[in-house]
């Protein structure tokens, strides 16, 4: 069996599982059951981080305490535990406080301790600052950005669940079908990589050819999931969507070159960790609440 043959067939496996994953929450189909996912994949990732961030200068404490901690919070408050679902808005705004100042008290926090580092600890100003700035990216990506995907987890919102779940796919779509093109055509029309420096094995003939394919199943999809969608909402969307995945997987492989790591773990076989897995969707599911209401307008 040739290493490239093994890969797939171990990529194959651990996509049947995480699709059986997905499979049980969409068979529950409850905001609940969607949010615990969220949840769990910002557990595991900053677990992973954590293990990453070994010997670097990064607050691995504080990141360990801010992914573990912060997306049940918000878990609690979109399904009505923390604020009660029958006040007017008040989920939605303790929701907006919690993300927004989350953040800022996490990197007033990364900030603060890395200075205390310097005055007591005689830690150098360039390590500090490069702690700072490690411990703060290990909990904005991907877990600030994937902790959007509870704006579509409020309690009762099924509708949204499944909007969530399309982004989801077509963002996984794009990976899976630039790799299954990639192999067989890379290189045999454009010899020039996608993007050299950062992941080598990105072809110019797999980028085209999942973009077409991810488009157009992604409105087969759409049309299947979201009732009240029409084509060209979701073929730009689609579209767009490709172009955040992209990015987004390329920003978790520079990520693990700064970092001298191929892969995030060893969870997923073929996949790596999955941190590997939701470097993407956290681009691209953050990005949608930005990009829906332009796209409303626009179709």
């Amino acid at each position: 069996m040739t290493p490239k043959t093994k890969t797939f067939w171990e990529r194959t496996f651990s996509t049947v599982i995480l699709l059986s994953i997905l499979g049980g929450a969409v068979a529950w189909d409850e905001p609940l059951g969607y949010g615990i996912l969220i949840a769990l994949f910002c557990n595991l990732t900053t677990i992973e981080w954590y293990r990453m961030l070994k010997g670097r200068a990064a607050d691995r404490p504080l990141v360990l305490v801010g992914g573990l901690v912060y997306p049940w919070l918000l878990l609690l408050i979109t399904q009505g535990v923390i604020c009660s679902p029958q006040l007017q808005g008040a989920g939605l705004l303790s929701a907006v406080m919690l993300g927004g100042g989350g953040l800022a008290l996490y990197s007033i926090l990364a900030f603060a301790r890395q200075i205390l580092a310097m005055d007591y600890k005689g830690k150098s100003g360039q390590l500090a600052l490069a702690g700072a700035a490690e411990t703060i990216l290990a909990f904005v990506y991907p877990v600030w950005l994937l902790c959007f995907a509870f704006w579509f987890c409020f309690k009762g919102c099924h509708e949204e669940c499944h909007f969530l779940l399309w982004i989801v796919l077509v963002t996984k779509m794009s990976d899976i079908w630039a790799y299954v093109t990639g192999v067989p055509f890379g290189g045999k029309f454009i010899t020039a990589r996608f993007s050299p420096a950062v992941s080598p094995k990105k072809s110019w003939e797999g980028i085209i050819g999942s973009f077409i394919i991810t488009t157009a199943l992604g409105v087969l999809l759409g049309h299947g999931i979201l009732a009240s969608a029409d084509t060209l909402f979701l073929t730009l969307f689609s579209a767009v969507i490709f172009v955040v995945a992209v990015f987004g997987d390329l920003a978790g492989s520079l990520i693990k070159r700064g970092l001298g790591v191929k892969d995030s773990g060893s969870l997923l076989p073929g996949i790596g960790g999955i941190f590997d897995l939701i470097d993407s969707p956290s681009f691209t599911v953050s990005l949608s609440l930005f990009i829906l209401p332009v796209l409303c307008l626009i179709c």
